[in-house]
């Protein structure tokens, strides 16, 4: 569910502030995809707030239990939640501040944008943002905590992608401090901000998630030839004498 909630805020996010929702005003009201895309996010956020909130409830009930087979790990559990809460959290205030370059149309000048938006959103559509990774992510722990079986091994983190750095690299100006009294610089600021913690969140999620359920292990562990050589040796010698002191004793 989080990765759905995630996944269509991204989508969003890209609509708004790439200028497309401009381009779909011409379906009708029940068409527009814009309208849709937006009712399933509100109604995603919905779920995920009621089974939040379940979740705690029950987290909370959990201390009356009597540990049958050992503890449950309720720590570990009131962890994942918070690290979901939070993500959820950033999440909405990403939507949220996306709506400004929707709102962003000033009506004075017959409703053409500023020229650094329209920079802005063509450099945008050049920067190809994306969010697989975290989506896919998102997955793998859903499915893995669901299932209570041990992740992937060598399961990463995908590093937030760097959307200040490319704008940057496409255009130098585009991010200056002369810009700032424009609206959409704070708002974009915002969002990277929120990115900036939605990643760290994700990371700490899966180091919660890998100690929960743990993580297989194809390594090979190399011991030494030489102690093995020595501790082989020694286990010789202590089999030889357990069997010569047997022997005497039946001789006797």
């Amino acid at each position: 569910l989080l990765a759905n909630y995630y996944s269509v805020v991204v989508e969003t996010v890209k609509l708004r502030v790439r200028g497309d929702f401009q381009e779909l005003n011409a379906f009708d009201e029940g068409h527009n995809p814009a309208k849709k895309l937006e009712k399933i996010r509100q109604t995603v956020f919905s779920k995920s707030v009621l089974l939040l909130q379940g979740l705690r409830t029950h987290s909370g009930f959990l201390q009356y239990e009597v540990p049958i087979g050992g503890r449950f790990p309720r720590k570990n559990y009131d962890r994942i939640i918070g690290r979901i809460q939070d993500i959820v959290h950033f999440a909405s205030l990403l939507s949220y501040a996306s709506q400004t370059f929707s709102d962003m149309r000033n009506p004075g000048k017959d409703g053409s944008e500023s020229q650094w938006l329209h920079d802005f959103r063509r450099l945008l559509k050049e920067a190809d943002m994306t969010s697989k990774e975290f989506t896919t992510l998102l997955s793998l722990l859903s499915a893995s905590v669901a299932s209570g079986q041990p992740l992937p091994p060598y399961l990463q983190n995908p590093e937030p992608y760097r959307l200040s750095a490319k704008l940057e690299s496409l255009d130098s100006n585009i991010l200056s401090v002369r810009h700032m009294a424009e609206p959409g610089f704070a708002a974009f600021a915002v969002m990277q901000i929120s990115t900036k913690c939605i990643g760290d969140d994700i990371k700490a999620l899966l180091a919660d998630i890998k100690e929960l359920v743990g993580e297989l292990d194809f390594s090979f562990h190399v011991i030494s030839t030489q102690d093995g050589s020595v501790s082989s040796s020694q286990t010789s010698q202590d089999t030889l004498i357990r069997e010569d002191s047997q022997n005497r004793r039946k001789a006797d």
